[in-house]
């Protein structure tokens, strides 16, 4: 009788996920695989486990299954690239960001299964724990249903970005800028941080690049790391309005 009462409990939690893995074409069989997946490691605090059933072993899997079949993908279609460059194509293609939207698009956050301390820290719309979430749903599909189904998965919500990649998608955009500045006006980049809000769980940064200056583009990030990369990103996106001035300097 303990049964019914457990799916009487899990109900909501288990309409919305036989939902999700219908549109995956998830085994319905493997329903607890999934929901490991889905499991934030908060979950079970203070609990003890005999083994582990969050999704941390399922995102490194996943992690590991993404990589291999991104790689092969730019390995066939960019033939002429070296390594360097094949690396930091995938690098571009993999990142936190890209994965963070992409559980945003399958609705991962909504099903994320937290515990209280997750739930009221905001980890169910943190990028990191979306994007790790991410990767344990690759690593369930691939052990659920194999190769060549998590292959067609990932290609299917990569291949625009996988056929379109640019120097500009893949390079780190500092360093692009500090070429451009370098070679053109024969002066470095600097950064500046502006501000700094947001709670402390989830702090937004702001920052701004110069040169000779001059206020070259400002972006926002979760780090300041990211922020300064965001406002050379915004540089190199304007360039046309300020580079022509700095040359004349």
């Amino acid at each position: 009788m303990g049964k019914p009462h457990a799916a009487k409990k899990e109900a909501p939690v288990d309409d919305d996920v036989a939902r999700f893995m219908r549109e995956l074409g998830f085994p319905a069989d493997k329903r607890s695989l999934l929901l490991k997946a889905l499991t934030h490691p908060t979950y079970f605090e203070g609990a003890k486990q005999v083994e582990p059933e969050d999704n941390q072993r399922l995102e490194f899997l996943g992690d590991a299954v993404l990589d291999m079949v991104v790689g092969e993908y730019l390995f066939r279609a960019y033939p002429r690239a070296r390594e360097g460059d094949l690396s930091k194509m995938r690098a571009a293609l993999v990142c936190e960001s890209t994965l963070a939207s992409l559980a945003g698009e399958l609705g991962l956050g909504k099903l994320l299964r937290l515990g209280k301390g997750g739930e009221s820290g905001g980890d169910r719309g943190r990028p990191s724990v979306l994007a790790d979430a991410c990767e344990a749903l690759i690593g369930a599909i691939y052990v659920s249903c194999g190769l060549a189904t998590v292959q067609a998965f990932i290609e299917r919500h990569f291949a625009a970005a996988m056929k379109n990649l640019t120097r500009d998608d893949f390079e780190d955009k500092k360093s692009l800028l500090q070429e451009l500045t370098q070679r053109d006006i024969g002066q470095g980049v600097t950064y500046k941080l502006l501000q700094m809000k947001g709670p402390d769980h989830a702090p937004h940064f702001e920052s701004a690049a110069y040169c000779n200056e001059v206020l070259l583009g400002r972006g926002w990030g979760s780090n300041k790391k990211e922020s300064e990369q965001s406002a050379a990103a915004a540089a190199l996106a304007t360039q046309g309005k300020w580079l022509p001035g700095l040359m004349k300097r």
